[in-house]
C-alpha cells in the first residue's frame, strides 16, 4: 500500500464516520483467521460480510475446528522460522486474553508452559532438538526453556515418572480451539455479521468478490480461503494432520506434554474434565479420509508409554484435516489497493492468527511502513 492509498483509506474512514456510514469488508473463508479478522473489523466499526463454503458452519469441520489449540512458539522452534516464534509469543502475551475477554462463556485457556520429555535411548535426539532451538534463540535461550531432572519433572507433573530428563517451556499456552470457534461464530452473528453459507467464491478482485456469477462490492476484500486459494498462491500445498480425543479419568496431566521420538513427536494436550487430545502426524497429502491405523497405534502406544492409565481411557473422537502450507512453511500476506490475501498458516493457525490480524489492521490504518512483520508481506502481482 502506498502512502497515497493509506491516506485515501483514512479519508474514506473519516468521511464514512461523518456520514454515519461504515466501511464495508468482504472476507472469503471461515476458518480461525477469517473469523478473527471479521471480529477485529466489526469491533473497529466495519460492516463485514463473510463468505463460507460450508453448508452449515455449525456442523461441517474446517482445519481450524480440528486443531488441538496448542500455543507453542518455543517447543516447535526446532522446525520453525523465528518469525513464527515472534508472532506466536506476541499472540500469547498481547492478544489472546483480550480476544477471550469478549465472551460471556469462559473458554479454557491456560499459560502453564509445556513439557518436553524423551527416553534415555533417545538422548541424542533430545540434544539435537535443543541445539536447534538454542541456535535460533541466541542469548535469550535461558529465559525461554529450562532443563529438568527427573525429580523436577515430577514436581511439575507428579504423574509423569518415567523420564530421567526433559525441558520446560514456561511461556507456552493452550486453549480450547473448538469452544473458541463456537463462541466466536455466535458473537459474530450477534454483532451483525453477514454470514453467507454454502458460498462458492469464483474469483476475488480489488473491492469485489464474485460468488456464483454475482458480484459483491466492498471497500476492502480479504482472501482467507486457505487451500481454496491455490490459484492465488504458488506452491500452496496440503499437510495432513490426525488427532485422537480421549477421556482418561485416571490420568491427571495439567499441561501439554511432548514425547520426542526418532520417528515422530507426540503431544498430549489436556482439556477440562480429564479429556486429552493426542496428535503427531504431518503427512504431505491432501487426503481427508479418516485416521490411519498406523497413526492410531502410534498415538495410543506412545500415550500409554507416558502414563499407563491411558490404557483405561476411552476414545471419544478422531479427526483429520489438511492445512494450507507454502514452500517455506511461513505465512504470506499479499496486498494491493482493495485486496489483501493471507495464506500458509500451516500448523500455526491459532498460534499466529491474532498477530497477523493486528498487522493487517496496522496496514489498513497506516500503510505498509507500519507493519511489524514486513518480511511476510509482498505486493500483489
Amino acid at each position: 500500500m502506498t502512502i497515497y492509498q493509506s491516506f485515501r483509506i483514512q479519508i474514506l474512514n473519516l468521511l464514512r464516520a461523518a456520514l454515519k456510514f461504515k466501511m464495508k469488508a468482504g472476507i472469503a473463508g471461515g476458518g480461525i483467521l477469517g473469523q478473527l479478522l471479521a471480529f477485529a473489523l466489526i469491533n473497529t466499526g466495519w460492516d463485514v460480510t463473510l463468505f463460507d463454503f460450508r453448508n452449515d458452519f455449525r456442523k461441517k469441520k474446517t482445519c481450524s475446528e480440528t486443531a488441538a489449540g496448542l500455543l507453542s512458539p518455543i517447543a516447535e522452534l526446532n522446525k520453525n522460522d523465528l518469525s513464527i516464534f515472534k508472532l506466536g509469543l506476541e499472540a500469547i502475551e498481547q492478544h489472546w486474553r483480550q480476544v477471550l475477554a469478549h465472551f460471556d462463556e469462559k473458554i479454557y485457556f491456560q499459560r502453564k508452559g509445556s513439557l518436553l520429555v524423551s527416553y534415555k535411548k533417545d538422548d541424542a535426539e533430545l540434544t539435537h532438538y535443543i541445539q536447534l532451538i538454542s541456535e535460533k534463540l541466541g542469548n535469550s535461550q535461558n529465559e525461554h526453556y529450562q532443563f529438568l531432572s527427573q525429580d523436577e519433572i515430577k514436581k511439575l507433573e507428579p504423574q509423569i515418572t518415567r523420564f530421567q530428563q526433559g525441558y520446560y517451556f514456561p511461556a507456552e499456552a493452550q486453549l480450547d480451539s473448538q469452544a473458541l470457534l463456537k463462541n466466536l461464530q455466535e458473537k459474530l452473528i450477534a454483532n451483525g455479521i453477514h454470514w453467507i453459507e454454502n458460498a462458492y467464491v469464483q474469483q476475488l478482485y480489488p473491492g469485489k468478490i464474485r460468488v456464483e456469477n454475482n458480484d459483491h462490492l466492498f471497500d476492502l476484500v480479504f482472501d482467507c480461503r486457505g487451500l481454496g486459494a491455490k490459484n492465488e498462491f504458488e506452491n500452496l500445498r496440503s499437510v495432513r494432520g490426525e488427532l485422537v480425543w480421549l477421556h482418561a479419568p485416571l490420568v491427571n496431566i495439567t499441561r501439554p506434554i511432548r514425547l520426542l521420538h526418532p520417528r515422530y513427536s507426540l503431544y498430549i494436550a489436556p482439556r477440562p474434565d480429564h479429556h486429552y487430545i493426542l496428535g503427531t502426524s504431518e503427512i504431505e497429502s491432501d487426503d481427508l479420509s479418516p485416521i490411519s491405523v498406523r497413526t492410531m497405534l502410534e498415538l495410543l502406544t506412545a500415550a500409554y508409554s507416558i502414563h499407563p492409565n491411558f490404557s483405561e481411557a476411552r476414545v471419544i473422537n478422531t479427526a483429520t484435516h489438511c492445512r494450507p502450507t507454502l514452500a517455506d512453511n511461513l505465512p504470506k500476506i499479499k496486498y494491493s489497493e482493495g485486496l489483501i490475501a493471507i495464506n500458509g498458516l500451516y500448523r500455526h493457525g491459532f498460534l499466529i492468527a491474532p498477530s497477523l490480524v493486528y498487522d493487517v489492521l496496522r496496514w489498513i490504518e497506516q500503510g505498509i511502513s507500519a507493519v511489524h512483520y514486513p518480511q511476510l508481506w509482498e505486493i500483489y502481482q
